[in-house]
């Protein structure tokens, strides 16, 4: 019985990654990608919130993404509020999350905008905490949320779970080199950025599944 449950179990994993052999070749469906990433999101008014979750550390790739892609959509707003949700096991100020944080003051972000969220060890508890913190006050207040791709949809679902309103999401994502490649490019860099986006894809589709058995979508 266990040997043919682990067969199984090989023989699903095996069509999963041929799935997304086919994917990288193919090229994602734009409609699945514009769903995940969020880019019908964008925000149509200035936030009264814009909170910028975690991807890793300080200093990280993800976390350095959403850092600029925060400051530079929050430069020159005014009455805005930052919230930095990262979790954290010592003294804030002197942990990554307040790394995070001195990245957006660097950034033109004023240091005295900027809150921090350091308990929620998911994006759902995060999301509650923020509640929790701003008060029930403010559930109708434009609320961005600031993170990587595929991961908007979660975190936007996951804000409304927790009772906003009015949410918004923008897609840190990063930029490949402008300048050409060269010979054999699709083959040298293409198809193993298609072969890596699609593996987080699936990956952000196995959460949001988890995250709807769990109640928090």
């Amino acid at each position: 019985m266990k040997l043919q449950l682990t067969r199984r179990l090989w023989q699903i994993a095996g069509g999963l990654f041929f799935v997304q052999l086919i994917f990288a070749f193919a090229g994602t469906p734009p409609a699945l990608w514009e769903w995940l990433d969020g880019s019908a999101c964008y925000p149509r008014e200035t936030p009264r919130y814009v909170v910028v979750l975690s991807g890793g550390g300080i200093p990280s790739g993800s976390s350095l993404i959403r850092s600029y892609y925060a400051a530079q959509f929050g430069r020159g707003l005014t009455g805005t509020t930052f919230i930095v949700a990262m979790p954290a096991d010592q003294d804030s100020d002197h942990s990554s999350v307040g790394r995070f944080r001195d990245e957006l003051v660097m950034r033109g972000i004023p240091a005295g905008q900027v809150l921090m969220e350091t308990r929620g060890l998911n994006t759902y508890q995060q999301a509650g905490n923020i509640r929790q913190m701003l008060g029930a006050a403010v559930l109708n207040a434009p609320v961005l949320v600031v993170t990587s791709e595929f991961h908007v949809r979660r975190a936007m679902l996951c804000f409304r779970k927790q009772g906003f309103q009015r949410v918004a999401g923008l897609n840190a994502a990063g930029i490949g080199a402008e300048a050409d490649p060269g010979l054999f490019a699709a083959l040298r860099y293409g198809f193993w950025g298609n072969l890596i986006t699609h593996i987080k894809m699936f990956r952000e589709l196995t959460a949001i599944f988890g995250y709807k058995l769990c109640g928090w979508v």
